[in-house]
């Protein structure tokens, strides 16, 4: 069912892929990729006008449209809820920004994304890893990076790590993405930040 989707979102240009091909020419992994990635995907055009109707065929998009209705109507969900940490950070932030786009962007882009990938929202992980998978594909990113040898969900790994590194080393996760279970799962991540309190 989302194999549609994928295919739309570089058909319909939702993903500026010749602006992404050529931050991934000659590149080394870094955060710098990750920034290109944020800058060249619009998820607004995946979730209404691009992909649509893919989207909402799409199990793993209309979870992701779902959290972000939920963020926009200001809708906290239980701590243990689906995605409640990536969803609650995000409307919070929305809640705290006075309507300053400037610094929800910010916030959202550098503070909450980082729970997409740390194992709390598996979901988020496995939907936005599809969409890169598609772009490395199609994009031909594995013969892009200099001296890159592995997969293209790999690739996105070591450019998430990249991007959250002092997250990821604060909160002793890993990002969750190319393995079934995520990094350490919810429970654990929770017990971490208790031992920390």
């Amino acid at each position: 069912m989302c194999k549609d989707l994928f295919t739309c979102t570089v058909k319909n240009r939702c993903v500026q892929l010749d602006s992404l091909q050529s931050s991934f020419e000659n590149a080394t992994i870094g955060k710098n990729l990750y920034n290109e990635l944020d800058k060249n995907i619009d998820y607004g055009c995946i979730f209404t006008s691009g992909c649509m109707e893919e989207c909402n065929k799409c199990p793993l998009c209309m979870t992701s449209k779902q959290q972000l209705v939920d963020v926009l109507s200001g809708n906290r969900r239980a701590n243990d809820g689906e995605c409640a940490i990536l969803v609650n950070c995000a409307g919070e932030c929305v809640k705290e920004s006075n309507q300053d786009l400037t610094k929800i962007i910010f916030v959202l882009r550098h503070k909450c994304a980082f729970h997409c990938f740390d194992g709390s929202c598996p979901k988020c992980s496995a939907f936005v890893t599809r969409i890169f998978n598609q772009i490395c594909v199609v994009g031909d990113f594995r013969k892009r990076i200099q001296e890159w040898k592995g997969h293209c969900y790999e690739m996105f790994r070591a450019i998430v790590m990249a991007k959250f590194e002092e997250e990821f080393v604060k909160s002793g996760a890993t990002p969750s993405i190319g393995n079934r279970s995520g990094a350490v799962g919810l429970i654990g991540i929770v017990q971490r930040r208790a031992r920390l309190l």
